[in-house]
């Protein structure tokens, strides 16, 4: 996969507009598809993305971004910003202005659908970070060396064999047709990958998280301007490593679902549903003299009347 090609089109021209559909079903963010910019943006997204989650969230985050910065003409405001890209630029601070005091990893996040709707409608406003770098939170702390590769998996719907094949180079930003261009600072920050069945290619977008810990693993291999685009993002012994890390939550989760199931069933077959004994209560009061409350029948006796 070379770091600046153009993602191939072979999705049939009626499957994205498919895809938005299931992606948007029964969800109140659908009423926002009435604006072809918004349509333009979702329907890019689900034949670019391979997980439609990242259509959802767009939208979502394009619909709190109106409701933030008063927005009530969507339509209008893009023409706003064609005429005017630093108007563009100046609606992404008002948004930032109204989540004053948020975690920078929060802004990101409900910044997403207003970067990716100015972009995909042909405004080229900065995938930068909206808060100062110098606030910017610290990677997540894991254990070395699987962090990045944790951490990436989380979210981003990849495969651990796909992120062993994404390179330096495969990191970067959209334009305005969904086409990848290479920019490890971008923010938010693009993956590009094949899929590992039939090697089609595919994008999704990393977590800040995710984009901090991967600028960290740049520089420790030579900077933006020294290291080859072509080199591996994570060693692919550290995939392994995460995915062997994975693969034991995941079992250690299963047996405590499997543990807590078969405790209640033994409780119920031992007890009864509940109610089942509500009728043995009351004749407890008529035959021994005293409320029901005051006496419960045991397994024991219930087995022996």
């Amino acid at each position: 996969m070379t770091a600046e090609g153009a993602l191939r089109d072979s999705v049939p021209s009626d499957e994205p507009r498919q895809r938005v559909a299931s992606a948007l079903r029964e969800r109140r963010e659908a009423a926002l598809l009435q604006h072809p910019s918004v349509r333009r943006m979702a329907e890019l997204l689900a034949e670019k993305c391979r997980e439609l989650s990242w259509v959802r969230t767009a939208v979502a985050t394009l619909d709190r971004f109106a409701a933030l910065t008063g927005v009530q003409d969507l339509e209008g405001l893009l023409g706003e910003g064609r005429r005017d890209p630093l108007m563009a630029e100046t609606s992404l601070r008002q948004l930032a202005a109204a989540l004053d005091g948020r975690a920078p990893e929060q802004v990101a996040a409900l910044a997403f659908g207003a970067k990716v709707w100015w972009r995909t409608n042909g405004v080229p406003v900065p995938w930068r970070p909206l808060t100062e770098q110098a606030n910017q939170a610290a990677p997540i702390p894991l254990r070395a060396p699987s962090g990045l590769p944790t951490l990436a998996l989380i979210g981003s719907g990849l495969t651990a064999d796909e992120l062993a094949t994404v390179r330096v180079g495969d990191l970067g930003a959209l334009d305005e047709r969904g086409r990848f261009l290479a920019d490890p600072l971008a923010e938010p920050l693009v993956v590009q990958y094949r899929d590992a069945r039939d090697r089609r290619e595919w994008i999704s977008f990393l977590t800040p998280a995710v984009r901090e810990a991967a600028l960290k693993r740049i520089a420790e291999l030579g900077g933006l301007g020294g290291v080859d685009p072509a080199t591996p993002l994570v060693d692919p012994g550290d995939v392994a490593a995460a995915g062997a890390r994975d693969a034991a939550l995941i079992g250690a989760g299963n047996d405590i679902n499997v543990t807590l199931c078969r405790a209640t069933g033994d409780f119920f077959r031992t007890w009864g549903m509940p109610g089942a004994r509500f009728g043995e209560r009351l004749r407890v009061v008529g035959s021994r003299g005293y409320p029901a409350e005051s006496h419960t029948i045991s397994p024991t006796e219930r087995r022996t009347r």
